[in-house]
């Protein structure tokens, strides 16, 4: 029979304790005066990894500082119970509920990544990918870079300038570009992209694809000439093999247009055609793909496609900068569908100061154009405050607030329809051009192949997630503008964060996981074969592998959510299962008293604050920490009540303030439900309470369970 630990500190002598201390044999109780002594820690340490513990004193909050381990639950005996005034009694009932918890909770296998491998693999060579192979090149550990153009520079190699002083693309990239490729730990490959990724932090296995080669140096104008395929490169028209003044030093195809006719290899028989597949084995990788145009021809009230001279930014700059065009009027559209719920339903954030730049680079070179610009909203933020004052104030640009609704062809000009909002009347603005500045779509397809969750919508969850100290070690590491539309400075900053996150991990041997994670047992999972869990992840974590629902370990944030949306019981969440919890409720639960189930990150501290202010509450109101709301399911809630709870409450983050994004909104909808059910079964829905409560809400609290504690069945 296995033993179960039980240290209860008495805060020297502050907490008044239950005189019965009998857990069953099988539980063995140790009194200490004061946990903060160092011989008191290192006694409960010796114990850790070999039997399950219970430590009841002070707040989980402050017990967590000094032990991690899984299997150890905290008790709050002290700000949850002797300093709001309760007693022994009550004492012995939440000790008791966490000792059957953990009795009936399966031990939880600290989980440990291996970094087998030292290399890292950077997605993307524009300044992002080029800055984040840079640094982790530098570090002494060797880089994949691969980018799926013919040439390194991405978006930025294709600009004349860079905002907002209008600087020269060249005086950012060249440089950076010749740091990369004189790095002889970093191994570029153009023309090449991925494939499959299988496995996990510090294990990666990596399918490439590259679509074919021409070695370095070969400047091919032949081969240029005699290429069949003209492409239209963002307004400039080339042929599918040209050449690039950035790396590699030689011509390149664009196997995106590419015919495979091989005229080009005729003329030069070192060319090759061929496409090549290889597995490359990383520890961590950098997602560092750019920015993605969203497409303006789907905005067909603009006429983009169909008259010729509405433009995208970047076909407009390109035209523009190499003298193709000389427009003497230009209509830059903010906005051009985004913030729409019919496009993109949110805000590119870099699309204004990039629209400014269009209009710089115009008045920079033919100060005698007019510039007009629509907007809704201009979001220069921070320093780019300045730009646009400047371009407002100096550059004579006339900036007319309003979306348009139209954009029309009348004979060689273009009529812009909108309503200026300022003047209060509608205008047809008659224009050469059209710039409509579009905003920008995540990689989907990428992410796909990576598990990231992403659909339409760039992955902020997962990218916000790495921000807290709670959050697992990652393999994956999403820079730049991949991550969200960024600028090239910010871009830049971006990548050397996440390249350190990737040192951090390649210079260790192993990383252990923070979390709990979701368990599936795959043979109930499939006889049930409901996949509710799969939408209810905010992460992403939960996933079809093979057609059987799988859980990522690196992605999984141990929130429960998932866990509390399975009826059959396949999905249980380390630590905090099914048969535990229900044993923990009925044992600390007594006739009358309220349930309160509160989450860790808000309303539990909420609660600890309530001691600290000597707030009182009924002795009869149990609390119940857990990781979120949404891990809290029906049978929790009624088994409170057939255990006797009279009122039971779910209290969470406030409403948008979830730590797991959405937990606390799943769990309102689940009660909202629960509560035409519970009428069913006699128990007064008014007894069933969801609320928000920050953790400085200690009054709120009180007022709840005090609300609870007078309604009841």
């Amino acid at each position: 029979m296995s033993v179960l630990k039980v240290f209860i500190c008495t805060c020297r002598g502050g907490i008044t304790l239950p005189k019965d201390l009998d857990f069953g044999e099988d539980v063995k109780v140790r009194v200490i005066e004061d946990i903060f002594f160092d011989k008191a820690q290192e006694e409960i340490e010796s114990f850790v990894g070999k039997e399950k513990i219970v430590i009841a004193g002070p707040s989980p909050r402050i017990m967590e500082g000094f032990f991690s381990d899984p299997n150890i639950a905290f008790v709050n005996i002290w700000e949850q119970a002797s300093m709001v005034g309760h007693g022994p009694e009550k004492i012995r009932d939440l000790i008791h509920g966490a000792v059957e918890g953990l009795r009936n909770t399966a031990p939880v296998e600290k989980k440990v990544f291996e970094i087998k491998n030292k290399d890292a693999l950077v997605i993307g060579g524009g300044v992002a990918g080029l800055e984040a192979a840079r640094h982790i090149a530098n570090a002494g550990f060797k880089v994949y870079l691969i980018e799926k153009k013919p040439f390194l520079g991405g978006v930025v190699a294709g600009l004349d300038r860079l905002y907002p002083e209008g600087t020269p693309n060249s005086h950012v990239l060249y440089p950076l570009i010749n740091e990369v490729v004189r790095n002889k730990g970093v191994d570029i490959l153009t023309n090449t992209e991925v494939e499959e990724v299988d496995g996990s932090l510090g294990d990666y296995r990596v399918k490439i694809k590259t679509h074919g080669r021409i070695p370095k140096g070969l400047m091919l104008k032949k081969c240029e000439e005699v290429c069949p395929v003209t492409v239209n490169d963002h307004g400039i028209k080339r042929k599918a093999i040209y050449y690039m003044p950035t790396y590699p030093y030689s011509h390149g195809i664009d196997f995106d247009s590419c015919t495979r006719c091989g005229e080009c290899v005729k003329v030069c028989e070192d060319i090759s055609l061929e496409e090549e597949e290889k597995e490359i084995e990383v520890g961590a990788i950098v997602v560092a793909t750019g920015l993605k145009e969203y497409d303006a021809s789907k905005i067909i009230e603009y006429g983009y496609g169909r008259y010729p001279n509405v433009l995208t930014q970047w076909e407009f700059e390109r035209r523009f900068s190499n003298g193709l065009i000389k427009p003497k009027s230009v209509s830059i559209i903010h906005c051009a569908g985004s913030r729409d719920k019919n496009h993109l339903p949110y805000c590119s954030r870099v699309c204004c100061i990039l629209g400014l730049k269009e209009a710089k680079l115009v008045k920079d070179t033919s100060p005698d154009t007019e510039v007009y610009i629509n907007y809704i909203d201009m979001r220069s933020y921070g320093p780019f405050e300045e730009f646009y004052n400047t371009i407002r104030e100096i550059y004579g640009v006339k900036f007319i607030q309003g979306r348009p609704s139209e954009i029309l062809q009348d004979g060689e000009e273009l009529v812009v329809r909108a309503e200026d909002i300022l003047l209060g009347k509608q205008m047809d603005n008659r224009v050469e051009y059209v710039v409509l500045m579009t905003g920008f779509v995540p990689d989907d397809e990428l992410f796909h192949k990576l598990g990231l969750p992403a659909d339409g919508c760039f992955p902020t969850e997962y990218v916000n997630s790495q921000h807290s100290v709670d959050a697992n070690p990652r393999g994956i590491f999403i820079a730049g503008a991949a991550a969200f539309p960024k600028g090239v400075a910010e871009s830049m900053i971006d990548a050397g964060d996440a390249a350190q996150g990737v040192i951090d991990v390649l210079d260790r041997y192993a990383v252990e996981k923070k979390t709990p994670t979701a368990r599936i047992n795959s043979s109930i999972c499939g006889e049930i074969d409901c996949r509710i869990c799969l939408t209810a992840c905010p992460y992403g974590a939960v996933y079809l592998k093979d057609e059987e629902v799988t859980v990522n370990e690196e992605l999984c944030m141990g929130c429960g959510i998932c866990t509390a949306t399975c009826a059959a019981g396949a999905n249980q969440l380390d630590g905090c299962t099914n048969n535990g919890m229900l044993a923990q409720i009925a044992a600390t639960t007594k006739e009358g008293d309220v349930v309160a189930f509160l989450c860790k990150w808000s309303s539990y501290s909420a609660a600890d604050k309530a001691g600290y202010e000597l707030l009182r509450y009924p002795e009869n109101v149990k609390i119940i920490r857990i990781p979120c709301t949404g891990r809290v399911d029906a049978q929790m809630i009624l088994k409170a009540f057939s255990s006797g709870a009279k009122g039971v409450l779910i209290a969470g983050c406030p409403p948008d303030g979830c730590h797991y994004f959405t937990g606390n909104l799943k769990a309102r909808k689940r009660v909202i439900a629960l509560k035409k059910l519970i009428e069913q079964f006699g128990i007064n829905p008014e007894a069933l309470a969801i609320e928000w409560i920050g953790k400085d809400e200690s009054k709120k609290f009180v007022e709840i369970v005090n609300r609870l504690n007078g309604g009841g069945r």
